[in-house]
Parts: C-alpha cells; sequence; structure tokens
C-alpha cells in the first residue's frame, strides 16, 4: 500500500489539494485525515469528492497524542480494503516527521511504501510565518522533509515574492521537486518509494488553542463574513485560521479564512452548521455572541 502525506500549515490548501488527486485517481484510494480542533470539516469536504474510504482522526495531533490511532486506522484501512494507495492529511499543526516515525515501526507488517512527501505552502504567508519565529521548527520539518514542495496561491504574489519563497525554501531543502499552483491544481509526479528511514525529525510544541461550534440555525451571510473580517483583523484577538459549513436561506457554504482573506464556496447540500477557529488568546465567548447575532 503506497503511502503519501500532504502536510501544510493552517490553510495552505491541504484539503483542496487531497480532493485533485481524488479526483484523477487511478486505482482504489483511501484517505485518512486529521484535525486540529473538536469538530472535523475536512472530511465532510473530502468526503464529497467521493473518496473510496475515509477514517477521520479529528481531535488531537497524529504525530504526538494519536500515534497509536494513526497505527490503528492504517491497520485498519489495509485490512478491510488493501488500496493502492492511502492519503495520510496531518492537521496543519503536525510535522510530517512524526507521522513518518510512528509509521516505521508496521512498515514491513502492513507492506507500507511511503511514496511521497508533498509540503504546501501558501505564497501569501510564508513568508511573514516563517520570519515571525511564532511557530517553531513546523517549517523546518516539513520543507526538509518533502519530496514534492507546492508553493500554492502563486496568483496572490508579485514575481519578486515568488522568487524569495523559493530561496527560503531552498534553505532547508535542495533536493525537493518545487512546483507552482493556483488552488493547488496540478499532476503529481510519480515518485520512488522511500527505501528507509532518512528524515530529520525535531519536535514542534504547538500552544494554539480552537473554538469549535456545531450551533443550529440558518445564517446570514453577509453577517457571518463581516464576523470572518473582524477576526481576520484582530477584532478578537489572535486567530490564524477558520473555517467551516453553514446554512442560508440560498443553501450551504464553505468558508476559509486565511491570512485575512475570506472565501466562500457554495455546496450542494449540507446537514448542519460546523465552525471552527484556530489561533492563541482569542475571545472565544465574544466570537459565539457574535455568531449568534449573525442567525436569521
Amino acid at each position: 500500500m503506497k503511502i503519501r502525506i500532504v502536510s501544510g500549515f493552517l490553510g495552505a490548501g491541504k484539503t483542496t489539494c487531497i480532493c485533485h488527486m481524488l479526483e484523477n485517481r487511478q486505482g482504489l484510494t483511501g484517505v485518512l485525515v486529521n484535525e486540529f480542533g473538536d469538530i472535523g470539516i475536512d472530511a465532510e469536504l473530502i468526503q464529497r469528492g467521493e473518496a473510496v474510504d475515509m477514517v477521520e482522526l479529528p481531535s488531537g495531533c497524529i504525530c504526538c497524542t494519536l500515534r497509536n490511532d494513526l497505527v490503528k486506522a492504517v491497520g485498519e484501512i489495509k485490512k478491510r480494503l488493501n488500496p493502492e494507495r492511502l492519503i495520510i492529511e496531518p492537521s496543519g499543526l503536525a510535522v510530517p516527521s512524526g507521522v513518518l516515525e510512528a509509521l516505521e515501526p508496521v512498515k514491513e507488517k502492513y507492506g507500507l511504501e511511503i511514496e511521497a512527501i508533498i509540503g504546501i505552502v501558501d505564497a501569501d504567508g510564508f513568508l511573514p510565518n516563517i520570519e515571525s519565529g511564532l511557530f517553531g521548527d513546523f517549517y523546518t520539518d516539513q520543507l526538509a522533509n518533502s519530496d514534492i514542495i507546492m508553493i500554492n496561491k502563486v496568483d496572490l504574489v508579485p514575481p519578486e515574492t515568488l522568487q524569495k519563497v523559493e530561496e527560503e525554501i531552498r534553505k532547508y531543502n535542495q533536493s525537493a521537486i518545487i512546483m507552482h499552483t493556483v488552488n493547488c491544481q496540478t499532476e503529481i509526479p510519480e515518485m520512488e518509494a522511500h527505501a528507509g528511514i532518512d528524515y530529520l525529525h525535531l519536535h514542534f510544541d504547538h500552544e494554539f488553542d480552537s473554538l469549535a461550534v456545531t450551533p443550529a440555525g440558518v445564517y446570514r451571510r453577509e453577517a457571518v463574513e463581516q464576523i470572518l473580517r473582524d477576526a481576520g483583523a484582530g477584532k478578537y484577538g489572535q486567530i490564524y485560521r477558520a473555517k467551516g459549513i453553514f446554512q442560508t436561506a440560498a443553501g450551504y457554504f464553505n468558508f476559509d479564512l486565511v491570512h485575512g482573506q475570506v472565501n466562500f464556496k457554495p455546496l450542494k447540500d449540507g446537514s448542519e452548521n460546523k465552525f471552527i477557529f484556530i489561533g492563541k488568546d482569542f475571545d472565544k465567548k465574544a466570537l459565539e455572541a457574535e455568531l449568534a447575532r449573525a442567525k436569521a
């Protein structure tokens, strides 16, 4: 069973990338999703792309507290379906070396081949994030261990910024294939399987917090958009990422807030509202109060 690990910081485009992979998949494919927060959104969005098999580990980090759960889930997928390829999406706060370290002892038992480690960085947020020093060795681990580094959202930055992003990436990894993408649209090249343990492991301690709520009701889209714009501007404190699904009079929408940019996408259907905010020391009560006022 070939393993693809798709890593990237919060909002880089991991879920979008996996959806494109599934659209172009050949053979039986499984997906294992891990999210930071108490509710799962990525798995629901990926499932809409009709993944063959889906396992979700929604709370905790698969390279730390959920390591045993990761190994167990991979074993269950192998036994139940034995797909040709399993795509693993760690949370935006999990480092790829932790996943590799967890899987190494069971590679032979389950017949696993680490096919490729794909690291995704967003062109507009990568440099400010790495220069801030707030995220420890997250980027060092991700970049150093990736076989393919996808610079996503290249349409949002000028050529000189893109060049600086590439120069920064090469400080950590001289051999990775670098690809430029918009909405992660690209064809992933075939890679040779990793022969054994050959990766850099760094410990990344995150002190992030999240607010995850699933309130009932119908929302006014413009009110939700204003809440997200205020969140991106720092009204509620440090919020690095927000995502979710909510119902309006016009139907369900998926939203994303990354680096102050708010995006909405209509969905064909939905089952419940899901809001998740990720950051540090932000005002959860104020956010929940505003969301309550945003109902139609």
